[in-house]
């Protein structure tokens, strides 16, 4: 039956097993026999940004295409409509890709891939973007549209692994919900053994303090607008500091690092870091500023999920709060799956993962999808 479809290489990051644990624990399975049961909507979802921009009923029928059919199982099933495509993913809701989603985020690869790591520490890194959603009435209630735009829009901040791109962790709302607080959503998926680097768009008192109570170490990026006065000076040129709240005995140490990148060109931008590891004998200066350029990648991140695997400026097609939630989980995990099958790759071959091409992963998983599913 459609029940058993398993869905090629994307298999080996989402089996079975993971699928239907995640349906479980969302109570979204479903009462009775359908055309569409909730496991195969789960890869129907996947499938839709394999297959960008085309209607339901090609993703489905490029989702089974390659289909080995089993004797007496597949003879005369008939693809459903669109409408019947639609109301199925209504029923799964956005609950069950999001638990996939969490069950997939990586775990830690700075013991085999050495990029992700620095002094026994792995490099994570928090940054978000934004996506256009669709103008339907209840998109426009649940996300807001910014001054000047067209379309509702969403934010997504995630938590990525330095070395690897692997997602740590998400999350996303309405436009409105600021990076600040999405963050501090994520908190949890914070803790000893990390190293956290943030651009200056995150600094405040509230935040790193909260952010420092997980146990991760921080290196932030502050803009010019935080008073940092000299309390001691270091040897290697750093100097000791305090971050200071609203109220008078809200105040805490922190390390500044202060120094200068010359581009192409010539121009000299000035950084101010401020960080949780105070002695520059465990954390030289100079390396610390390597580990925060590390943070640069997350923008190749979002080029790849925003461009690879979706058309250039083109918007979600979820036209209710529900499916847009569902559509973006189902976009992370996609994502994650093909960079855990290059950081598997390049394990295999001693490469580092982030120059392993993106493009031509996801091209062999199109391919696949339509070639490698057989009955289990």
């Amino acid at each position: 039956m459609i029940d058993d479809v398993s869905i090629g290489l994307l298999a080996t990051v989402f089996p079975d097993v993971m699928v239907e644990a995640a349906l479980d624990d969302c109570d979204a399975r479903e009462v009775r026999t359908r055309a569409l049961p909730a496991r195969v909507v789960v890869l129907f979802t996947l499938a839709m940004w394999l297959h960008h921009g085309k209607g339901y009923v090609r993703v489905l029928t490029a989702l089974l295409d390659g289909l080995r059919w089993a004797r007496g199982g597949w003879d005369g099933y008939r693809v459903p409509t669109d409408g019947a495509i639609s109301l199925a993913r209504g029923r799964l809701g956005d609950a069950p890709m999001r638990a996939l989603f969490t069950a997939s985020t990586i775990r830690g690869s700075a013991a085999v891939v050495p990029e992700a790591a620095w002094r026994g520490l792995r490099k994570v890194a928090v940054d978000g973007t934004v996506f256009d959603v669709p103008s339907s009435t209840r998109n426009a209630e649940a996300f807001d549209i910014p001054a000047g735009g067209v379309h509702p829009q969403v934010r997504l901040v995630v938590l990525a692994e330095c070395g690897t791109l692997g997602l740590v962790g998400a999350a996303f709302d309405s436009i409105g919900v600021g990076e600040r607080e999405l963050f501090e959503r994520l908190l949890p998926d914070l803790g000893e053994g990390m190293l956290l680097t943030a651009d200056r768009g995150f600094a405040s008192y509230e935040l790193w303090v909260k952010a420092a109570a997980t146990g991760a170490h921080l290196l932030w990026r502050v803009s010019s607008a935080f008073a940092l006065p000299c309390v001691e000076a270091l040897l290697d040129g750093t100097y000791l500091s305090e971050l200071r709240g609203r109220r008078r005995a809200e105040r805490v140490t922190v390390r500044v690092i202060e120094y200068s990148v010359v581009d192409d060109v010539g121009v000299s931008e000035v950084f101010a870091l401020i960080t949780t590891l105070l002695d520059p004998v465990v954390a030289p200066a100079l390396e610390l500023a390597r580990c925060y350029a590390d943070r640069w990648d997350i923008e190749v991140l979002f080029r790849l999920v925003k461009v690879d695997l979706r058309a250039p400026g083109g918007v979600l097609r979820s036209g209710t709060p529900v499916l847009v939630r569902q559509e973006l989980w189902a976009l992370l995990c996609l994502y994650q799956a093909l960079r855990t099958l290059i950081i598997r790759t390049a394990v295999i071959a001693a490469l580092d993962p982030t120059r392993i091409r993106f493009l031509p992963a996801l091209d062999a998983v199109k391919a696949s999808v339509g070639r490698a599913f057989s009955p289990s």
